[in-house]
Protein backbone atom coordinates (compact mmCIF):
# COMPACT_ATOMS: atom_id res chain seq x y z
CA UNK A 1 0.00 0.00 0.00
CA UNK A 2 1.30 3.43 -0.91
CA UNK A 3 1.51 6.22 1.69
CA UNK A 4 -1.53 7.89 0.07
CA UNK A 5 -3.59 4.74 0.73
CA UNK A 6 -3.78 3.50 -2.85
CA UNK A 7 -3.10 -0.15 -3.58
CA UNK A 8 -3.22 -2.51 -6.55
CA UNK A 9 -5.28 -0.77 -9.16
CA UNK A 10 -5.09 1.57 -12.09
CA UNK A 11 -5.48 5.30 -12.45
CA UNK A 12 -6.69 6.69 -15.77
CA UNK A 13 -5.65 10.31 -16.23
CA UNK A 14 -7.17 12.48 -18.93
CA UNK A 15 -7.69 16.12 -19.80
CA UNK A 16 -10.91 16.20 -17.75
CA UNK A 17 -9.53 14.57 -14.60
CA UNK A 18 -8.75 11.08 -13.36
CA UNK A 19 -10.50 7.84 -12.39
CA UNK A 20 -8.98 5.31 -9.97
CA UNK A 21 -10.28 1.73 -9.89
CA UNK A 22 -9.34 -1.53 -8.20
CA UNK A 23 -11.28 -4.57 -6.98
CA UNK A 24 -12.73 -2.72 -4.01
CA UNK A 25 -13.43 0.80 -5.14
CA UNK A 26 -13.76 3.38 -7.86
CA UNK A 27 -13.07 7.05 -7.28
CA UNK A 28 -12.48 10.10 -9.43
CA UNK A 29 -11.15 13.63 -9.32
CA UNK A 30 -14.80 14.77 -9.51
CA UNK A 31 -17.99 12.79 -8.92
CA UNK A 32 -19.29 14.06 -12.28
CA UNK A 33 -16.87 11.67 -14.00
CA UNK A 34 -18.49 8.71 -12.27
CA UNK A 35 -22.05 9.90 -12.95
CA UNK A 36 -21.59 10.75 -16.63
CA UNK A 37 -23.52 8.43 -18.92
CA UNK A 38 -21.60 6.49 -21.52
CA UNK A 39 -22.32 7.33 -25.14
CA UNK A 40 -24.66 4.92 -26.96
CA UNK A 41 -21.75 3.56 -29.06
CA UNK A 42 -19.44 2.94 -26.06
CA UNK A 43 -18.02 -0.53 -25.59
CA UNK A 44 -19.66 -2.15 -22.58
CA UNK A 45 -17.86 -4.95 -20.80
CA UNK A 46 -19.53 -7.88 -19.10
CA UNK A 47 -19.64 -7.53 -15.31
CA UNK A 48 -18.55 -10.18 -12.82
CA UNK A 49 -18.60 -9.69 -9.07
CA UNK A 50 -17.11 -13.15 -8.54
CA UNK A 51 -14.40 -14.31 -10.95
CA UNK A 52 -14.19 -17.77 -9.40
CA UNK A 53 -17.97 -18.32 -9.84
CA UNK A 54 -17.68 -16.99 -13.40
CA UNK A 55 -14.86 -19.46 -14.09
CA UNK A 56 -16.86 -22.44 -12.79
CA UNK A 57 -19.93 -21.32 -14.74
CA UNK A 58 -17.81 -21.14 -17.90
CA UNK A 59 -16.37 -24.62 -17.33
CA UNK A 60 -19.96 -25.84 -17.25
CA UNK A 61 -21.26 -23.73 -20.17
CA UNK A 62 -18.08 -23.82 -22.32
CA UNK A 63 -18.34 -20.01 -22.71
CA UNK A 64 -15.36 -17.70 -22.33
CA UNK A 65 -14.96 -16.10 -18.88
CA UNK A 66 -15.34 -12.36 -18.27
CA UNK A 67 -11.57 -11.98 -17.82
CA UNK A 68 -9.73 -13.32 -20.91
CA UNK A 69 -7.82 -16.52 -20.23
CA UNK A 70 -4.71 -15.14 -21.94
CA UNK A 71 -4.76 -12.08 -19.66
CA UNK A 72 -4.93 -14.34 -16.61
CA UNK A 73 -2.06 -16.47 -17.88
CA UNK A 74 0.13 -13.44 -18.63
CA UNK A 75 -0.69 -11.84 -15.27
CA UNK A 76 0.24 -15.00 -13.37
CA UNK A 77 3.42 -15.41 -15.44
CA UNK A 78 4.79 -12.08 -14.18
CA UNK A 79 4.77 -13.31 -10.59
CA UNK A 80 6.48 -16.57 -11.58
CA UNK A 81 9.16 -14.67 -13.50
CA UNK A 82 9.82 -12.46 -10.48
CA UNK A 83 10.26 -15.51 -8.25
CA UNK A 84 12.66 -17.11 -10.76
CA UNK A 85 14.74 -13.93 -10.92
CA UNK A 86 14.83 -13.60 -7.12
CA UNK A 87 15.68 -17.23 -6.46
CA UNK A 88 18.28 -17.50 -9.20
CA UNK A 89 19.82 -14.07 -8.55
CA UNK A 90 20.29 -13.73 -12.30
CA UNK A 91 19.62 -10.81 -14.63
CA UNK A 92 17.14 -12.29 -17.10
CA UNK A 93 15.59 -11.58 -20.45
CA UNK A 94 12.10 -13.02 -21.23
CA UNK A 95 10.59 -13.76 -24.64
CA UNK A 96 6.81 -13.57 -24.05
CA UNK A 97 5.94 -15.06 -27.46
CA UNK A 98 8.08 -18.19 -27.00
CA UNK A 99 7.63 -18.13 -23.20
CA UNK A 100 11.30 -18.84 -22.56
CA UNK A 101 14.29 -16.95 -21.26
CA UNK A 102 16.75 -15.73 -23.87
CA UNK A 103 20.21 -14.19 -23.87
CA UNK A 104 22.71 -14.44 -21.03
CA UNK A 105 21.73 -16.88 -18.28
CA UNK A 106 18.90 -18.37 -20.40
CA UNK A 107 20.06 -21.97 -20.07
CA UNK A 108 20.03 -21.88 -16.28
CA UNK A 109 16.87 -19.77 -16.01
CA UNK A 110 14.87 -22.03 -18.34
CA UNK A 111 15.42 -24.94 -15.94
CA UNK A 112 13.07 -23.11 -13.54
CA UNK A 113 10.16 -23.08 -15.99
CA UNK A 114 8.89 -26.55 -15.16
CA UNK A 115 9.47 -29.22 -12.58
CA UNK A 116 10.12 -32.84 -13.42
CA UNK A 117 6.73 -34.50 -13.45
CA UNK A 118 6.14 -37.67 -11.46
CA UNK A 119 3.65 -40.43 -12.22
CA UNK A 120 0.75 -40.39 -12.32
CA UNK A 121 0.96 -36.61 -12.84
CA UNK A 122 2.84 -36.69 -16.13
CA UNK A 123 2.16 -36.97 -19.85
CA UNK A 124 2.61 -40.77 -20.02
CA UNK A 125 -0.97 -41.73 -20.74
CA UNK A 126 -1.87 -45.42 -20.54
CA UNK A 127 -3.00 -46.95 -23.83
Amino acid sequence: MKPDGQRNGIKFIGSGGWIWVNRDEISASTTDLLRAALPANAIRLEVSDNHMRNFFDCVHSRRDPVAPVEAGHRSASIGHLIVIALRSGLKLQWNPDAEIFTGANATEANTYLAREMRPPFDYNFAS
